[in-house]
């Protein structure tokens, strides 16, 4: 994986802290990149007036621009004072999430940083659906960065699945893993990688042995303690042989590989917290949306950054 060279920074114009500016400038220098400032303009009120002509309509749009270019300035000089070469672009569309794909593609950018916020009322993340749509359909890796995360990575962790239980690319795991590999090589952070597997509860394992042995002669089918216990043993035995194959190849220390029991949405957050993990990086299909309702739950709960990286 090469260096990031061109990023495309999201700025939220409805917030007050831009945490992806941070990690934008912070990433530009660690990788000698170059970013660009970006800002997706619309106001609802000013398509639906009726008394716009279409160029009254094309002279109110502009000055709505007009209105956000000393905004978006003010962090351009910013940018500049740190001493990374930076420029700015405002374009008015919507969806947010399409516009920023185009400008992705059309650009040659091959990394996103967009914020995310804490939702005030539960205290927890939740992404707008420009997020969920950008983490499903941009074409490059995307950052989703956290007001309450450090301005830099000091422990960046891989979140691999090499179960192959879910829709799930045989590229994607060796992708994640080299990229956060790579990362943490040149930022100097510690690279973690973990896999998590859930096994059927007992009563769930008990219940389905008597519905399948419905009919059947009381010895013909038992999947009492006895079998339980073999099917944690080889459950465990067959997700440790495949970690330890999907990280064969991978330079990662081995006290921060982690093999954890549990659902990934109950283990995760804690392991993040313990460990003081900055970025997650997992892993997306491009056009095919997440992979599966566990990583929704996710990128939810996890305090730190969260990276999507595609195949």
């Amino acid at each position: 994986m090469s260096s990031f060279k061109k990023i495309l920074v999201i700025l939220d114009p409805t917030k007050d802290k831009q945490p992806a500016l941070q990690k934008g400038i912070y990433l530009a220098k660690q990788f000698s990149a170059e970013i660009t400032l970006f800002l997706v303009a619309y106001n609802r009120s000013i398509v639906s007036n009726l008394f716009f002509d279409s160029e009254q309509l094309e002279s109110a749009k502009k000055g709505f621009i007009n209105t956000h270019k000393r905004w978006v300035n003010s962090y351009l000089e910013q940018a500049k004072e740190e001493g990374v070469l930076a420029d700015t672009d405002i374009i008015w569309g919507k969806p947010i999430y399409e516009v920023i794909n185009q400008k992705v593609d059309e650009g040659g950018y091959d990394l996103v940083i967009k914020s995310t916020h804490n939702h005030p009322m539960v205290n927890r993340i939740f992404f707008t659906p420009n997020d969920w749509q950008l983490l499903k359909s941009c074409s490059k890796p995307i950052i989703m960065a956290k007001a309450e995360t450090a301005d830099g990575y000091s422990n960046i962790m891989a979140g691999i699945d090499p179960s192959n239980c879910h829709e799930h690319s045989k590229d994607l795991d060796p992708k994640i893993l080299r990229t956060t590999n790579q990362i943490s090589k040149d930022v100097k952070a510690q690279a973690h990688a973990v896999h998590c597997y859930d096994p059927l509860a007992y009563q769930l394992w008990s219940d389905i042995g008597i519905g399948m042995g419905t009919g059947m002669g009381p010895s013909d089918f038992t999947m009492g303690q006895d079998n339980y216990d073999q099917y944690i043993k080889q459950l465990q035995n067959t997700n440790s042989t495949n970690f330890n194959d999907a990280i064969a190849s991978a330079d990662f220390p081995k006290e921060h590989l982690y093999l954890e029991e549990g659902y990934p949405e109950q283990v995760l957050p804690v392991l993040v917290k313990s460990n003081n993990i900055d970025l997650m990086v997992m892993g997306t299909s491009y056009h095919s949306g997440l992979i599966g309702s566990t990583i929704e739950k996710i990128l939810d709960e996890i305090e730190c950054d969260i990276m999507a990286v595609k195949v």
